[in-house]
């Protein structure tokens, strides 16, 4: 029986990708084969923490001359101001068209693990046919709270 091939897709934020990172490292444990979708941008930072691994690391564009978002700045920690967060994740709806190029050419994937930031990767996963499952960088009782402010 083959390895499982996991896709991992991070927002790009470090405390949406850290954890993802660690998720690699476990599956990797286990046996499965491990890909990490991510920007050019990003790529530093995923390769140094993934360097004495074996998961495959793919860049996607991110999308440029976006209003609000100052050239080149493709991750929460090189915003000027985090109140342009929303801008930033709006913008990275426009990653589509480049997750799906990417999903197109990789072996079978087996499922993938996108994060809620990326709800945009549910249609996507669908129209590949591949199993899809959801995480938030946050910690469960920061997700148990924010539920019950919610429903309050």
């Amino acid at each position: 029986m083959a390895s499982p091939h996991v896709l991992l897709f991070p927002f790009m934020s470090k405390g949406h990708t850290i954890p993802i990172l660690h998720l690699a490292s476990l599956l990797l444990h286990r046996g499965a084969s491990v890909t990490l979708i991510t920007t050019p941008a990003n790529r530093p930072f995923i390769s140094t923490a993934l360097s004495n691994t074996t998961v495959s690391i793919i860049d996607i564009p991110f999308p440029q001359n976006i209003d609000g978002i100052p050239p080149s700045v493709e991750s929460t920690d090189k915003l000027p101001d985090m109140s342009q967060w929303p801008q930033l994740a709006i913008a990275a709806k426009l990653m589509k068209l480049g997750f799906e190029k990417a999903l197109a050419s990789l072996p079978r994937i087996s499922f993938m693990v996108t994060d809620g930031f990326l709800g945009w990767t549910l249609e996507s996963a669908q129209k590949f046919g591949i199993p899809r499952l959801v995480y938030y960088g946050m910690s469960n009782f920061s997700m148990a709270l924010s539920f019950d402010a919610y429903q309050s």
